[in-house]
């Protein structure tokens, strides 16, 4: 299906993709290299939480660390649950003064998730609903009440949540929700980027490619698929002699390309 390898770029990776490709897809979790980055890379993540839950009392650095988390130890430690407790309530505070709230995050803030620089309350509410959801705390009455919020205005505004790159910060979150994956917002969603969508596979500049292949992979609906095959067909032409993807983030886009071909029972 590939011409390259897109494997090798994990091979001695140990950042939390890097770790997570090695357990997941190398099968290297046995091996003493692998237990060793672990437990380093773990350890790392945990290291300076405050007692409120926080990082740093930042919600960008809080969201880093537990994405970084997700990928590593998985399982929603009680460190865990006081890091989304604080970044829900900051969710929250930041939802309640609508954007009058410092500026956003820029790309090189976002190294590493599966989120693009935008609106930084969509930002916000998108990451907090995705981790929650990915933690399994998607049933809880506060994440309820943001998502159907979201739904709304997704719906009102036809499937767009602000401009293509902040909109699929929240489209993220759906896409990982066990009900609101299936909501109107989210078909909406889907067939706006459909509408926009190139024979190439590409779509408009703004909308971030390879965040876009993994969501829309993440889904089981026509629109979806037809847009996922049309983008595979773009990343085996495009693929890097080096199994990689992209220029500047190569082992990440790589991990969002693998993930998604993954999802669709591809490699």
């Amino acid at each position: 299906m590939l011409t390259y390898d897109p494997f090798s770029v994990f091979e001695t990776s140990v950042t939390p993709a890097g770790l997570y490709a090695r357990k997941k897809w190398l099968g290297l979790e046995d091996t003493p290299a692998w237990r060793a980055d672990f437990r380093a890379t773990a350890a790392n993540l945990l290291q300076g939480q405050r007692s409120d839950g926080s990082w740093n009392q930042s919600v960008v650095d809080t969201i880093q660390h537990l994405f970084g988390l997700h990928l590593t130890v998985r399982e929603p430690a009680e460190e865990i649950h006081r890091a989304l407790d604080w970044l829900m309530d900051q969710t929250w505070e930041i939802v309640r003064k609508r954007g009058r709230f410092g500026g956003s995050p820029c790309a090189a803030d976002l190294r590493g998730l599966p989120f693009s620089p935008g609106r930084f309350e969509r930002l916000v509410s998108g990451a907090t609903l995705f981790l929650a959801a990915i933690f399994g705390c998607e049933a809880r009455p506060e994440v309820l009440t943001l998502y159907r919020k979201l739904s709304r205005e997704g719906i009102e505004r036809k499937g767009r949540w602000c401009g293509w790159s902040c909109s699929n910060n929240v489209l993220r979150a759906f896409v990982v929700h066990p009900v609101y994956r299936q909501d109107e917002a989210t078909l909406m969603a889907v067939k706006t980027l459909s509408r926009v969508q190139r024979p190439s596979g590409e779509w408009p500049g703004g909308v971030p490619f390879f965040q876009t292949v993994n969501a829309l992979a993440h889904l089981t609906m026509e629109e979806a698929d037809t847009q996922v095959e049309a983008a595979f067909q773009r990343l085996r032409k495009t693929q890097n002699v080096d199994g990689t993807w992209g220029r500047s983030q190569p082992e990440w886009n790589t991990f969002l390309v693998v993930h998604a071909f993954k999802n669709k029972g591809i490699l």
